[in-house]
């Protein structure tokens, strides 16, 4: 008997990446369908029957900006993985609403159809997809409403140990949760999305560099870059769901967003987190969460499943087509926040290492092959003094005398622990 398979990388062979790439929030969706026919230690892949399906990957929301429609197909289980491979390129791609509007998507990478930076779907209108590729196969989506979201209220943050991974590793961290009060009732169905960024400007300015160059050891030159702000960024890479079912006033309360472990803070100066809440449809919903479920089943590959999950979208041309993914039409609302370290819960501020207050700055005149060797000191305290003067850098050197003045390597090169690209939207 056939059993259809979805495919995990990790265990069931079945991949959910979620990201975001600038201002495009993207969920993609790689799924192989096949056919086992026996259950064997050594998997055969002669053994499978491969089928190439269409997997779209779409959302629009009434946030004015470009909005995206992934097109990509699946790929055999022992086939190329890689989204530009496998892209449904050349296609034509629109969406209508109820009054027969039609805004065109054009592919600007292979596979990824962009709107205008200007299109917003509009709350009480409703819109559906369809694609033609490039071979002339017609596809459509079922009619979808936009129902706008509720406000988020609140953003806060808690202390949480966080236990990951299958040896259960207990992480000391923030959690960030948020609260809505006026729901609206619109919908009781959610999907999040959140971005943050950790702002790092460093305590000293580098202007010199030290290069160890073998037997020559360390070549010193001056250093003329900026390197003392930078920004880390992050975004989400799992779905997000919630719904007010259980409230009798629609209230959401204490939704966990976004878990962040103690040690990200260790050098960050200011920090911003964007939190996105999507209204999105029962069927929506419905949808995500067996996806979610799917990605987080710890069993094996030939483990009972319990079918493919069907999307929204369907073949015009050969009704009994299969197609993967969803077109999502949602309300959105977003909120932002910017909060210093000291802000954090006080029980996180325990555990966060600030190693530019920990590992004050070094002056040293000899050489920095002593410094590092600890050639300067008795042979018996150099084992438990190298490790440390590992941290170390060279930064400046002291005009007239010619000390070296040496930081911990996070607390001079902001580039250690972010990049030197300030986000547009920072303030």
């Amino acid at each position: 008997m056939a059993l259809p398979i979805l495919h995990d990388l990790k265990k069931m062979r079945k991949r959910l990446r979620v990201r975001r790439k600038g201002a495009l929030t993207r969920i993609y969706l790689m799924l192989l369908v096949f056919f086992a026919t026996s259950c064997i230690e050594e998997i055969d892949t002669t053994s499978f029957t491969y089928e190439k399906l269409l997997v779209v990957d779409a959302n629009i929301s009434d946030q004015a900006k470009a909005h995206e429609v992934r097109l990509f197909y699946t790929s055999p289980i022992d086939g190329d993985v890689d989204d530009t491979f496998n892209a449904a390129t050349g296609a034509t791609v629109w969406v209508e609403d109820n009054l027969g509007v039609r805004t065109y998507f054009t592919e600007q990478s292979s596979g990824n159809y962009l709107s205008s930076a200007t299109f917003a779907g509009e709350a009480g209108k409703s819109y559906t997809l369809f694609i033609t590729t490039r071979e002339g196969k017609k596809y459509q989506s079922s009619v979808e409403k936009l129902v706008p979201a509720p406000e988020i209220t609140e953003i806060y943050n808690r202390f949480v140990i966080e236990s990951t991974g299958q040896k259960a590793t207990s992480t000391p961290g923030v959690q960030f949760f948020i609260d809505v009060e006026d729901a609206q009732q619109s919908t009781q169905f959610y999907r999040y999305e959140w971005t943050d960024a950790h702002q790092v400007i460093v305590p000293f300015t580098k202007k010199y560099d030290a290069v160890f160059a073998g037997w020559a050891g360390y070549v010193i030159s001056p250093f003329n870059e900026d390197v003392k702000e930078c920004y880390r960024e992050n975004s989400f890479d799992h779905l997000i769901l919630a719904n007010s079912a259980s409230s009798s006033n629609g209230e959401l309360r204490e939704i966990p967003i976004r878990f962040s472990a103690a040690s990200d803070f260790d050098v960050t100066s200011m920090y911003s987190i964007e939190i996105t809440q999507r209204a999105v449809s029962a069927e929506a919903y419905s949808y995500y969460r067996k996806i979610k479920l799917f990605n987080e089943s710890n069993g094996s590959l030939f483990d009972k499943q319990q079918g493919i999950i069907v999307g929204n979208v369907s073949s015009i041309d050969t009704p009994d087509e299969q197609v993967l993914g969803y077109f999502e039409v949602s309300g959105a609302s977003s909120k932002r926040i910017y909060i210093g370290p000291s802000e954090l819960d006080e029980e996180v501020l325990e555990y966060v290492v600030r190693p530019c207050e920990r590992y004050s700055e070094m002056g040293f005149e000899g050489s920095l092959n002593t410094f590092y060797e600890a050639e300067d000191l008795p042979e018996d305290q150099r084992g438990a003094v190298i490790p440390i003067r590992e941290l170390y850098e060279l930064y400046d050197i002291e005009q007239g005398t010619g000390m070296k003045l040496l930081a911990h390597r996070l607390c001079s090169d902001c580039r250690k622990r972010g990049s030197l690209e300030k986000p547009e939207w920072w303030q």
